[in-house]
């Protein structure tokens, strides 16, 4: 069974936005996309999660697209929108937290990943 996900009218501040420019048309693939993957009709608060994703990952996308044209790219920045992004889509169930393997997280670890461990935990320290 398939779920119709709501159309993303593009209403933003109280306003119509034009859909027919490129960046519209894309903004509604990427937010439709996501609301389909969230697989059932979101919330108004997952609606409005919805909405900043699309928008950093069309950030992330027009960084990408001058980094391959040639064209410098803010890195600090666009770091920053990849992160922001991975945080929106975990707190919509869409991507999951990564783990932190530290040496409290020992239990059933072997003795190749101990000694790599070890070993770049004392070159960290150096």
């Amino acid at each position: 069974m398939s779920i119709e996900p709501p159309a993303f009218d593009l209403v933003v501040a109280g306003r119509k936005v034009d859909g027919r420019t490129m960046e519209a048309r894309r903004f509604r693939s990427i937010g439709t996309d996501l609301t389909e993957q969230l697989g059932r009709n979101p919330t108004a608060s997952e609606r409005l999660l919805l909405m900043n994703a699309a928008t950093i990952a069309m950030l992330c996308e027009q960084a990408t697209a001058d980094l391959l044209d040639g064209k410098p790219v803010d890195q600090e920045n666009h770091r920053r929108n990849v992160a922001m992004l991975g945080q929106l889509l975990i707190k919509l169930g869409m991507a999951q937290k990564s783990r932190d393997m530290t040496k409290r997280d020992s239990v059933g670890r072997d003795d190749f990943g101990a000694a790599l461990l070890d070993v770049t935990t004392k070159n960290i320290g150096d």
